[in-house]
């Protein structure tokens, strides 16, 4: 049964990402991606679980957070890679239902300048996994989200 609901909840995602794909070019690269997140990413993740720099995938446009160490949380936009035609990029467990994706995110104002605010309107690729047998979304392998 969770294997079916797997299947459906992707090709639920595959389908509303074709309708609003957004082409976005990171380090001259071109790179694809939806607002469709999967819902099991979205909310806060807590570096080593405790505390910050914390990360909130949020839909909304700067509706998210995004700190980088030692600096204040920036405002950020959340988009999940595709393909070109909407498909969303996922790498999927072949033993259980725990995927991979890639988040692109955009970096609003953190009110900052110098170093601890230049990456504003910048665009930067980040790794996340729903890891259901272990209880978390992590995001860059440190910072976690319970499910």
């Amino acid at each position: 049964m969770k294997i079916l609901f797997t299947i459906a909840a992707f090709v639920c995602i595959s389908v509303s990402a074709l309708a609003q794909v957004k082409e976005f070019n990171i380090n001259g690269e071109t790179f694809y991606g939806t607002k469709a997140i999967p819902d099991a990413l979205l909310g806060e993740y807590l570096y080593e679980k405790t505390k910050e720099p914390i990360v909130f995938v949020d839909k909304g446009e700067m509706k998210g957070k995004f700190q980088v160490h030692d600096v204040p949380a920036y405002p950020a936009s959340f988009w999940v890679q595709t393909d070109a035609k909407g498909v969303v990029q996922m790498e999927k467990s072949t033993v259980n239902n725990n995927y991979q994706v890639i988040l692109i995110l955009e970096y609003g104002s953190n009110g900052e300048s110098g170093w601890k605010g230049n990456k504003k309107g910048t665009y930067d690729r980040i790794q996340a996994a729903v890891a259901y047998s272990m209880g978390y979304a992590i995001i860059l392998g440190e910072r976690f989200k319970a499910l």
